[in-house]
């Protein structure tokens, strides 16, 4: 028998050695190669051609938002707010472990002809149910859009979105939104901006394309004699946080402002407003102001039920066919003898809640411009509003100082 020599053995045993290094190295080359598994979480997608992206991107999954209704979380009440290009569209895909079912339009899935007073306006917007199929939601333009699904009742809604501010501190006062001028169409960045926009003090909100709201069921009980499921059009809430159907943003410092409000997709809304400078003193000589609300008793002779938009109780117009009285830059407007309701609101404001024809900007005021020191202790707040706790005839006054930003003051006297 031959034996192997040591030097031979030592040969053989680096050969085993290269050979099993050759394989741990290519193995290793496999592996590397191997793609990594792509790992879609649970829930529903917005995918499609039209989108920024055609795959699965967690920037692009529907989130539950509040009702309208009720001002509450629904975790069944889904949207988006998403840039989409005409053409090819999108689907809303569900994922649910290794199941991928794709939704489209249904069969009334149709273009709103005629929104309801509450609803967006300028941008028309699509509604109806939604179907397992293939067939892709699409839009009629380039643009931004609002996509809303409401997953107990599977309707959809897919709205086109052009934001603008509105309130008492703007131009438009409550009656008509101020628009901002929005980017060039991309498909992750969304801007839109205004440069010199006159902000008196007062309360606002966002909201798009002239809706505070947008329904998606009216028949649905929530308890309580509440009936009903619609998705926020608006925001409130406060400059740095913003939240749909938030409480009115109190503007505490009149100016001229720059304006922007930046949508980036996966990271969500930011506003920046910077005063650029102050507001030059207003003339409100000749400018005309009523009360108006369920407060102002129809036992005031001279009271009509309200014809604004508000369309909110009796309106009834100060002294002196409703224009004021003028000392140096302080102008005065009373209701003298006004009998109030007790525990209903009321508000004053720049007539019908409009801008003047002449001379100032419109305007409503409520409890917080209140001198309670001044005031009978049967002035209360209700929600805002103005109010007493008994009803009687009373004496209304309304102070603006021109030369302090219009600084409002309200004297309630019995």
């Amino acid at each position: 028998m031959k034996v192997l020599s040591l030097k031979n053995m030592f040969k053989l045993s680096w050969v085993l050695v290269l050979a099993a290094l050759v394989t741990t190295s290519s193995c290793g080359k496999d592996n590397d190669e191997d793609p990594d598994p792509v790992i879609v979480l649970d829930g529903y997608y917005v995918k499609g051609a039209s989108v920024a992206s055609a795959d699965f991107s967690e920037k692009q999954m529907l989130k539950s938002t509040k009702n309208e209704v009720n001002q509450t979380d629904r975790a069944q009440l889904m949207e988006l707010y998403i840039a989409v290009k005409a053409g090819e569209g999108f689907n809303i895909v569900k994922v649910a472990g290794s199941t991928q079912t794709v939704y489209g339009p249904g069969a009334n899935y149709a273009v709103v002809a005629n929104p309801t007073n509450d609803e967006p306006h300028s941008g028309a917007f699509s509604r109806g149910s939604i179907a397992e199929t293939a067939t892709k939601f699409t839009v009629p333009e380039d643009g931004f859009y609002h996509v809303i699904f409401d997953t107990e009742f599977n309707k959809v809604a897919v709205a086109r979105v052009h934001w603008g501010l509105i309130g008492a501190a703007t131009t438009g006062g409550w009656g008509a939104s101020t628009d901002l001028t929005e980017s060039a169409f991309d498909l992750n960045t969304t801007k839109w901006t205004a440069t010199n926009m006159e902000l008196r003090g007062g309360d606002w909100k966002l909201r798009y394309s002239n809706g505070w709201k947008l329904e998606i069921d009216t028949a649905a009980n929530l308890g309580g004699g509440v009936k009903g499921v619609k998705v926020n059009t608006n925001f409130g809430g406060a400059i740095e946080a913003l939240v749909p159907g938030g409480n009115n943003i109190v503007n505490a410092a009149p100016g001229m402002y720059s304006v922007e409000l930046k949508y980036v997709l996966g990271t969500g809304y930011t506003l920046t407003m910077t005063k650029t400078a102050d507001l030059p003193s207003t003339n409100w000589t000749g400018v005309v102001c009523d009360a108006v609300g369920t407060g102002v008793s129809s036992d005031n002779t001279t009271a009509i039920l309200d014809p604004s938009g508000w369309g909110w109780g009796n309106k009834l117009l100060a002294d002196n066919g409703g224009v004021p009285t003028v000392n140096g830059q302080v102008y005065t407007w009373t209701w003298t003898n006004m009998v109030i309701e007790a525990n209903e609101g009321f508000k004053v404001r720049t007539e019908n809640g409009v801008a003047p024809p002449t001379n100032g900007a419109n305007f409503d005021a409520g409890f917080s411009a209140v001198d309670a020191a001044a005031s009978s202790a049967n002035a209360i707040d209700l929600g805002g509003n103005l109010g007493v706790n008994t009803k009687a005839t009373y004496t209304v006054t309304l102070e603006i100082d021109a030369a302090n930003s219009d600084a409002k003051r309200i004297i309630i006297t019995q």
